[in-house]
C-alpha cells in the first residue's frame, strides 16, 4: 500500500512538471506559427495533451472536476465564430476573402493571418479537448469516477 503512494506523489509530480511544459509550448507554437514551423493546429494539440496528463496524474474525478465539457464546446464555437468573422472582414472591406484587412502596423505587427493562425489553435484545442474529454470518460467506469481513480 505504502509503495502505491509512493508512485502516486512521483507521477502527480511528473505531471505538474510536463503540463506546465505542455501549455507553454503549445501556446508558443500557437504565437509563432505564422512566422515558423508549427502552428494553430500542432500548438493546439499541444495544449489539449494537459488533458490527458490531468487524467493520468489524477485520475477521472480530478480531470472532471477541473475541465467542463460544456465549457470546451462553447470555447470551441466561439473559436469558429472569431474565425469566421476575420475570413469575411476582406468581403466586408471590398477585398478577397480570408484577405488582410489590417494596415501594415509595424510596430504591433498584427495580421489578419496572425490572429486567424490564433483561432485556429484555440479551435483546435477545445476540440480535441473535447474529444479527449469524451472518449476519456469512456473508458472510466462509475467506481473509478467516484474513488478519483487514486488506487491506479
Amino acid at each position: 500500500m505504502k509503495n502505491r503512494k509512493v508512485k502516486n506523489v512521483i507521477v502527480k509530480c511528473a505531471t505538474d512538471i510536463f503540463l506546465s511544459l505542455a501549455i507553454v509550448f503549445g501556446f508558443y507554437v500557437v504565437l509563432h506559427g505564422e512566422s515558423g514551423p508549427g502552428g494553430g493546429f500542432q500548438g493546439g494539440v499541444l495544449i489539449s495533451a494537459a488533458v490527458l496528463l490531468i487524467y493520468l496524474g489524477y485520475g477521472p474525478k480530478v480531470m472532471n472536476k477541473v475541465l467542463s465539457l460544456e465549457f470546451l464546446r462553447k470555447g470551441e464555437a466561439i473559436a469558429e465564430m472569431l474565425y469566421v468573422i476575420l475570413a469575411v472582414g476582406g468581403l466586408v472591406f471590398g477585398v478577397y476573402f480570408c484577405k488582410n484587412i489590417f494596415v501594415d502596423f509595424s510596430l504591433y505587427g498584427t495580421e489578419t493571418a496572425s490572429l486567424m493562425n490564433d483561432t485556429v489553435g484555440y479551435n483546435v484545442m477545445t476540440g480535441v479537448g473535447c474529444l479527449l474529454l469524451l472518449l476519456l470518460g469512456m473508458l472510466t467506469t462509475d467506481e473509478e469516477k467516484e474513488e478519483g481513480g487514486e488506487e491506479a
